[in-house]
């Protein structure tokens, strides 16, 4: 039984038609950014420890994870079978969604400016002896950052072609195409590699599966949301939600403007961009005093200020992305990937520090109070 009749036979009909689908895509696709965000976080808390090789609360390790996986699903789409066109949804709910929502653009460019400039984000923070040290903060930042991604979305692909794919795949017999049939004529049947039967249902499960918990997520965030009102709304409940929002309009941006141009994919950058223009406004009325002699920021309640984390973890956070960053980076020719790299982190580096590090700089900064 192929792919298509297990999905024939299990699915709904009302599933089957124009408009299911196009719900079975969305639904899917809100599973994977709820869960995407929570991956990120879970991450992001295992490794905020001291001391610590990687500096606590970096997004690094979120970045190198939701890279590695984005290098599997790119390999994984191109081998016969793994994603066949009814499970399309599936590849796009996990790259874009998941992936999309794992990784973290402006959450990088946020890092890069507290460590190129030494803001003191921080009571903690110390000083250099002189402002040179910057640079090479900077580039430690960048060059770290950018490498260790591209790094494990290489590893990805080859743990996909040299294991996954490998193991993962049987050979059978199919019928000849006509293109098989223009290399040699009196093919009937060829061989071919297809995923194993226990692959297949795997895949098939956890597409449904993305389908039928999308609501009772939904259902499940909101009302501990609105009965918890500590520190989980920053980090645990409000986040997801407000990442839905920002994944679907990265997904919409990069629709509507990657295929503009083959050499500059303005959807993905345009989604960088402004959410890291954004973070640097919601980090400034976070921690930005509220005047030169004040003790306590801008957003100075409570309530007020968890839902700015929220927005910066949740919205921010899935709005930008690192992993088709790379990606598209990866599939670019060298001369397009660095111009379209420079002037990504150029634009970035610039809206941070207009926004955040002058008024850091005219007023300074102090810990947020929640």
């Amino acid at each position: 039984m192929t792919t298509s009749d297990t999905i024939t036979r299990l699915w709904p009909k009302t599933l089957q038609t124009k408009y299911g689908s196009i719900l079975h895509s969305i639904l899917s696709f809100i599973t994977f950014t709820i869960l995407g965000n929570y991956a990120r976080a879970g991450v992001t808390a295992l490794a905020t420890y001291q001391p610590s090789y990687v500096s606590s609360g970096s997004v690094l390790w979120s970045n190198l994870t939701g890279c590695i996986i984005m290098g599997i699903l790119q390999e994984l789409t191109v081998a016969p079978g793994w994603f066949p066109l009814e499970l399309q949804p599936l590849f796009v709910a996990l790259t874009t969604g998941f992936c999309g929502s794992f990784t973290s653009y402006s959450s990088m460019m946020l890092e890069l400016f507290k460590h190129s400039t030494n803001t003191a984000m921080e009571s903690s923070s110390s000083h250099w002896k002189n402002h040179a040290y910057s640079m090479l903060e900077f580039m430690s930042v960048l060059f770290v950052q950018l490498l260790v991604s591209m790094a494990s979305l290489i590893f990805g692909r080859k743990l996909a072609t040299d294991v996954i794919i490998r193991y993962g795949s049987v050979e059978t017999e199919r019928p000849s195409t006509d293109e098989d049939k223009e290399m040699d004529p009196e093919a009937e049947m060829i061989n071919a590699t297809e995923p194993r039967p226990s692959v297949k249902t795997i895949l098939l499960w956890t597409d449904i599966l993305s389908y039928l918990l999308a609501v009772p997520l939904l259902i499940l965030i909101i009302v501990l949301a609105s009965y918890y009102g500590n520190y989980s709304r920053a980090k645990w409940t409000l986040p997801p939600l407000f990442g839905i929002f920002g994944s679907f309009l990265r997904f919409w941006l990069a629709n509507q403007y990657n295929g503009k141009s083959i050499h500059f994919p303005w959807g993905t950058f345009i989604g960088n961009v402004f959410s890291t223009l954004l973070i640097a406004i919601l980090t400034m009325v976070q921690r930005g005093k509220l005047h030169a002699n004040a003790i306590i920021p801008i957003v100075h309640g409570k309530n007020a200020c968890l839902i700015v984390s929220a927005l910066i973890n949740g919205f921010c956070g899935s709005l930008s992305t690192i992993s088709t960053f790379i990606n598209e980076g990866y599939k670019l020719s060298f001369e397009d990937t660095m111009i379209y790299y420079f002037i990504s982190i150029f634009v970035s580096y610039c809206c941070i520090v207009i926004t955040l590090g002058s008024y850091a700089w005219s007023k300074g900064l102090v810990s947020p109070v929640c």
